[in-house]
């Protein structure tokens, strides 16, 4: 009988130790669980995606408000010849201020030319010149004599 007592002992101790066993994975199995089931905080992200989704929707309603994207192909068309003529007419008006401008500083200049240069120092200046030019003709004139 003692055959069957040891068979039914180590039985008995192979049960405790499976029990055991059993127990800590029972113990364990909580820890396990809540890290499985532990939910990831997306707040922070979900926060930032929002923001920029605001501001996106801020510029598409500018956007769509815009007057432009309310006119006509034909609106837009009468819109730019307006606005060509007018920067045409501008220019024109701009080179004729400029023209008149450059008109009365060369009168201006005339008045201040002709009352510089009185007659006794025009002749004065036509003897001067009168007299270079001939020391000039002079001068070439030797010089072709010399090596012609």
């Amino acid at each position: 009988m003692q055959s069957g007592e040891d068979d039914a002992a180590q039985a008995f101790s192979a049960l405790q130790a499976e029990v055991a066993s059993l127990r800590e994975a029972v113990e364990a199995l909580p820890a396990i669980v809540e890290g499985a089931t532990r939910v990831t905080d997306y707040t922070p992200t979900l926060g930032a995606v929002v923001k920029v989704l605001t501001q996106v929707e801020a510029r598409i309603v500018a956007i769509q408000n815009h007057p432009a994207l309310k006119m006509t192909p034909e609106q837009h068309g009468r819109a730019i010849g307006r606005a060509g003529a007018d920067v045409f007419a501008e220019a024109a008006r701009l080179m004729r201020d400029e023209a008149d401008a450059l008109k009365r500083e060369r009168i201006h200049l005339a008045g201040i030319v002709g009352q510089a240069l009185t007659r006794p120092a025009q002749r004065r200046r036509q003897m001067w010149v009168g007299i270079g030019g001939i020391l000039m003709g002079l001068m070439i004139a030797a010089l072709i004599r010399a090596f012609g």
